[in-house]
């Protein structure tokens, strides 16, 4: 992967500040020790975080959403680099909770768009309501699939239509023979996750108490290691950046 590249010029637009990275992901607990004391801005809808070296894009669930996001978030911070980033649920059953890895190819389970991305080690597919094991088996089958999210296709898309560069960086929540509660039923059109729809349709069913008290724990887990990730990920992007602008003896 060659995150910083040297980006095209000309367009003309000095307004909006540039940052070399542009992050999206669907909800702020994902990345929440990267945003610690960092006010967002409100564009279009969109929560937008202004880091150092990155602008982070809160989207909301879902490829609508994520495509929305990514494209306010390209707007507004005019990146070299578009990653898209989250909590993923692990196909391959090698892929232990916490883990992280980047993508070196994504595929629109819906459309069969494949998105191959340099670098990475993960093929992640990308669909809407895969939450059993059989689910699971059925992507590693057709795709090759090691990991499952709802939104890195439509980040992917929208980076091709800008010709950006585009990365993803997946941590583990749930482990391939973990079956989900049906959390996909409860987003909304605009990807908010309905918590208190959610918390009420739990509270009636005990027999899913300790798969969801397992999932927030392992959820907090994968946010530290990702954004652990993400981190290192942006640093790697301020050396290329440096190394590209040394004067040559």
């Amino acid at each position: 992967m060659r995150p910083c590249g040297a980006r095209r010029t000309g367009s003309g637009r000095t307004a909006m500040p540039h940052r070399a990275i542009a992050i999206v992901a669907a909800m702020r607990r994902e990345v929440a020790p990267l945003l610690q004391s960092v006010q967002a801005d409100k564009v279009d809808g969109v929560e937008l975080f202004e880091l150092d070296a990155a602008v982070v894009a809160i989207g909301g669930i879902g490829k609508k959403a994520a495509g929305r996001a990514t494209e306010v978030v390209i707007r507004y911070c005019r990146p070299e680099l578009v990653v898209s980033v989250g909590i993923a649920g692990a196909v391959s059953p090698k892929l232990k909770t916490g883990v992280v890895g980047r993508a070196r190819e994504v595929v629109d389970v819906e459309s069969g768009v494949r998105y191959p991305v340099d670098g990475g080690e993960w093929v992640v597919a990308t669909a809407s309501g895969i939450s059993s094991p059989a689910g699971k088996r059925d992507l590693a089958l057709k795709f090759g699939a090691d990991v499952v999210d709802m939104e890195c296709a439509a980040v992917a898309e929208v980076a091709r239509e800008y010709g950006l560069e585009f990365a993803a960086v997946k941590a583990v929540a749930d482990e391939a023979d973990f079956d989900m509660p049906p959390m996909a039923a409860f987003v909304a059109e605009d990807g908010r996750f309905q918590t208190g729809r959610f918390v009420s349709y739990v509270a009636l069913r005990p027999k899913l108490w300790p798969a969801v008290n397992r999932l927030r724990k392992v959820t907090t887990t994968a946010a530290v290691n990702l954004s652990s990730a993400v981190t290192h990920l942006m640093d790697e992007c301020s050396v290329s950046q440096w190394e590209e602008n040394v004067p040559q003896a």
